[in-house]
């Protein structure tokens, strides 16, 4: 009796509970299986590659996020739902009044960028076969096992060659697609592991994308693209196609300016070889911190000093940085060490300077005016009465507003000299 009152129970509350917080995101996960027997060597390269070059999904719309979203959620109450099932089984009251009480389920939404988790997947006897002539048995092998995509590995001969075929299943499109089709000719498996990898790249990242490989990269090595910094994991990073300008730098090195086009589902290598700094080398340093260098017209960075090549003199240096003005140098012969001092923008407005110059003379004009009054009240008060009750309270006035006014000119003059001397034109 008690049992059917918790699950009464059940029935009247609320299935899932949501939190103000988001929750770790599951990876988008692709089994990879083999048609036949023979294909299964090729699984552990299928999964390097994909591994290696196509290890972040971009959903392509916001129905394809909707989906993401709605599968986690899921997943959520999924296991929310086993553990009361797994309760009532054990027909412990205990078991079941705690499986039974609210859960706070996290809120959970898709993001833009997700990991990509690959998995070689083990078919029972006839699976394969199934998945190989019966498509509509691959939605149902996709959920069962929990996964977003499937990769139908399959291999052929081909008289004296071996046909590797590569299938994407997709299970929120419910469409299978082509995406390797190649004849094993020999060529060195790094090579078949990267078209594998673009291949693979097409289908997770999208038409738009690009990646960049950095061989020989490491962490002291500062990469920016046309001025943002690029944040770079297992020496890759996944760009919009188009032009970008590569600034390379590290402390002692010599910095490298790389112009390159990524390519829409292209992987092109980036190399990365910084020269040291040589006793030969130019030293271009800016007291301000750090200031944005450009060499000859080219960006060279962001940086509070800059190496440069003595063998690039003659040359031209700008250095610039927000709320100065920018200078600009020219090198004809290598030199050591130079220091580009920056002044701020307000200097060099000759505006202010006229400005200060107004005041001064406006300033000046109106200390005059006051004294000539101040002059005649006096003048006045000596030529009809000393005592008088009219020309009395004038004299006081403007002998104050004179006093005052003589400072004001003092304080323009002087600010108007200082500015005027800090070469302000």
């Amino acid at each position: 009796m008690r049992i059917r009152v918790f699950l009464l129970a059940l029935v009247g509350m609320p299935l899932v509970c949501l939190s103000l917080f988001a929750a770790d995101q599951t990876p988008f996960s692709v089994g990879i299986v083999a048609l036949q027997d023979d294909a299964v060597s090729l699984l552990a390269m299928v999964e390097e590659a994909g591994t290696t070059y196509a290890s972040t999904f971009i959903p392509a719309n916001e129905a394809y996020k909707e989906y993401l979203t709605f599968r986690d959620q899921a997943e959520a109450e999924v296991a929310r739902l086993k553990n009361i099932s797994f309760a009532y089984v054990s027909k412990s009251e205990k078991e079941l009044e705690k499986a039974l009480q609210p859960m706070v389920l996290p809120q959970v939404f898709a993001a833009d960028r997700l990991s990509v988790s690959y998995s070689q997947v083990s078919l029972e006897p006839g699976y394969s076969n199934l998945l190989d002539n019966f498509a509509e048995s691959r939605p149902w092998y996709a959920s069962r096992e929990n996964l977003d995509a499937l990769l139908l590995v399959k291999q052929t001969r081909l008289a004296s060659k071996e046909r590797i075929r590569i299938y994407w299943y997709d299970l929120f499109s419910d469409t299978t697609t082509l995406i390797f089709d190649q004849l094993d000719v020999g060529e060195s498996p790094s090579s078949m592991l990267e078209e594998i990898g673009e291949a693979l790249l097409a289908k997770c990242a999208g038409p738009d994308y690009g990646l960049l490989l950095f061989d020989s990269y490491s962490s002291l090595f500062v990469v920016e693209a046309n001025g943002e910094p690029l944040v770079i994991e297992d020496k890759k990073v996944l760009l919009p196609s188009g032009e970008y300008s590569l600034s390379i730098s590290s402390e002692g090195y010599v910095s490298k300016q790389i112009p390159i086009n990524v390519l829409p589902n292209t992987i092109t290598h980036v190399p990365i070889s910084l020269k040291r700094i040589q006793m030969g080398d130019m030293r271009l340093s800016s007291p301000l911190g750090k200031v944005s260098w450009f060499v000859d017209g080219l960006y060279y960075g962001e940086g509070c000093d800059l190496s440069i090549s003595a063998s690039m003199a003659p040359l031209v240096v700008v250095a610039k940085k927000d709320g100065f003005a920018s200078k600009t140098l020219q090198i004809q012969k290598p030199i050591r060490e130079i220091v580009v001092p920056l002044e701020p923008e307000w200097m060099k407005d000759s505006l202010l300077l006229e400005d200060r110059q107004r005041g001064f003379y406006k300033s000046l004009r109106n200390t005059m005016l006051v004294f000539g009054l101040y002059v005649a009240s006096t003048t006045l008060s000596q030529t009809f009465e000393v005592a008088s009750p009219l020309w009395q309270p004038l004299q006081v006035a403007t002998s104050g507003f004179a006093l005052v006014s003589t400072l004001h000119t003092i304080m323009n003059l002087a600010s108007y000299v200082a500015l005027a001397s800090s070469g302000v034109r």
